[in-house]
């Protein structure tokens, strides 16, 4: 298998770099590594107990999604999360569900829908990490099913980093334990409008639940301090270095008074 780089990968260095994936790509969902910080390989090795050539390879995988930065000799900066980011993330799924909710509408396998849509009406425990990550899977493995309903695989590969991204946002504003009440809602229109292969009401229900969740992420993001200051710049870049750019005044003397050119 080729790596990213070009480079000849072994099978034990390709499961290394598949779980090192994994590992970080759920830290960094559910902000166990906080957005805006800085990692190393080093760090992350150890962290994970494994190679660093594993968690090199998973970085440079993060980085194709944008989800970390390469830093010069420093590691490499976790992507923060932005009111922008959350405009987009929205935005997306507000073109890719509700049409592919349509296409999906009687062909579905509505009982597994129904037995996902039991978990997450079921809701989670505040706090308690294993519970949490039950009714995130759920909500999670629901929304996939739909959305590749449709017989169009390549969905997944879109939807998924999408969800992930999603679910980043719901950690990061602290709706797990600020605002749990608003993640309990069952998928019950959603779910009939597909049973009965209404495309127009399912894709409906499917806006009705993409705007709902995007305007309570808007509001805790507003009373997140860390969304609303400036997102850090890794040195090197254009905006740290503009104190650099700006023409410095030189001072030059005449007749014993300082003149400044």
């Amino acid at each position: 298998m080729l790596d990213a780089s070009g480079l000849i990968q072994g099978a034990a260095d390709t499961r290394q770099s598949d779980i090192a994936f994994e590992m970080l790509r759920t830290d960094i969902v559910a902000c166990r590594i906080v957005p805006g910080s800085s990692v190393s390989e080093a760090e992350l090795a150890d962290r994970y107990k494994l190679g660093k050539a594993g968690i090199r390879r998973a970085l440079v995988r993060l980085s194709e999604r944008d989800w970390v930065q390469a830093l010069p000799r420093r590691g490499y900066l976790v992507k923060p999360i932005t009111l922008r980011d959350i405009g987009e993330i929205f935005g997306l799924r507000r073109m890719i569900e509700p049409a592919a909710v349509r296409f999906a509408a009687g062909r579905v396998d509505v009982n597994r829908l129904r037995q996902l849509d039991a978990i997450c009406g079921a809701g989670f425990v505040a706090g308690e990490a294993a519970s949490q990550a039950t009714f995130m899977q759920a909500h999670r493995q629901l929304h996939l099913a739909v959305v590749t309903a449709g017989g169009n695989l390549r969905l997944a590969d879109v939807f998924e980093p999408l969800w992930d991204e999603t679910e980043r946002v719901i950690y990061h504003t602290g709706l797990m334990s600020s605002r749990a009440a608003d993640l309990r809602h069952d998928h019950a229109a959603l779910i009939a409008a597909l049973a009965t292969g209404h495309g127009d009401a399912a894709a409906s229900a499917a806006g009705d639940e993409i705007e709902q969740l995007h305007h309570v992420i808007v509001d805790m993001a507003l009373k997140t301090a860390s969304m609303l200051a400036p997102a850090p710049q890794p040195a090197g870049s254009p905006a740290s270095n503009a104190v650099d750019t700006v023409p410095k005044r030189r001072t030059a003397r005449r007749g014993g008074r300082a003149i400044e050119q």
